[in-house]
């Protein structure tokens, strides 16, 4: 058997990261593909070495062949490259229930573009709960340094309930500072009512958004840097 054929069936085996069983009989079967491809190939004029090359580079990296024999949809699917699958998937790509990377879509999403139920980003879309810098909120809260929403918060925010730097909305609890007073007790009193609901619920979202944000990359780079070591250590050269 040829060493190489076999390093690359170990390194293929390293990013599937299936369960014992399951990699023995998927390893049998990749091997036995790779054998006859080799096999055709030494038919067809080359020499072994030759043919075990050409079957190797013809199927492929062993991270997209690994990755790709990884399940569907797994508990956990943490991937240095590509798009991760699973109830919680960690990747450049994620997509699950609970999303972290680059680009993120599930129930539960956090990257650059996150996209999904509840969602935390650069530019995060959500149907209910959304923050980040540019941040959207269908049908709910939105909080950002641009957010639009139901409820909006945010350096410049628009919603049916806006508050904010810039605020644009039916209800906007800051508006009254432009209001003239035709009773100076009432005025008074609305504008600190006004005040005080604005600055609860700019000092609880910004709250939020913070400790939130936190355990989230927290948990990316743990998730991540599990990975990496978990790769490292079965073959050092493929961390790049």
């Amino acid at each position: 058997m040829s060493r190489a054929l076999q390093k690359y069936l170990d390194r293929v085996m390293i990013y599937a990261n299936r369960n014992e069983k399951d990699a023995a009989q998927i390893r049998a079967e990749l091997e036995d593909h790779l054998l006859k491809k080799i096999a055709d190939l030494e038919e067809s004029g080359l020499s072994r070495e030759d043919a075990v090359f050409g079957a190797i580079e013809e199927h492929g990296h062993p991270r997209t062949v690994g990755y790709g024999l990884r399940k569907r949809f797994s508990w956990v699917d943490v991937r240095t490259h590509g798009t991760a699958r699973g109830f919680v998937a960690v990747g450049p790509k994620a997509v699950g229930i609970i999303a972290m990377g680059g680009v993120a879509f599930g129930l539960f999403a956090f990257g650059g573009l996150a996209v999904g139920l509840i969602t935390f980003g650069g530019l995060a879309l959500a149907a209910l709960f959304s923050f980040g810098g540019l941040s959207a909120a269908v049908f709910g809260y939105a909080y950002g340094g641009f957010a639009l929403g139901l409820v909006a918060v945010g350096g410049f925010a628009c919603g049916l309930i806006a508050t904010g730097g810039m605020a644009i909305g039916l209800i906007v609890p800051q508006a009254g500072t432009s209001i003239a007073p035709q009773n100076s007790s009432l005025y008074t009193q609305y504008l600190q009512d006004s005040f005080l609901m604005s600055r609860q619920i700019t000092v609880i979202s910004t709250f939020l958004f913070w400790g939130t944000l936190v355990i989230l990359i927290l948990t990316y780079l743990v998730l991540t840097k599990m990975e990496y070591h978990r790769i490292n250590r079965a073959d050092p050269k493929l961390v790049d």
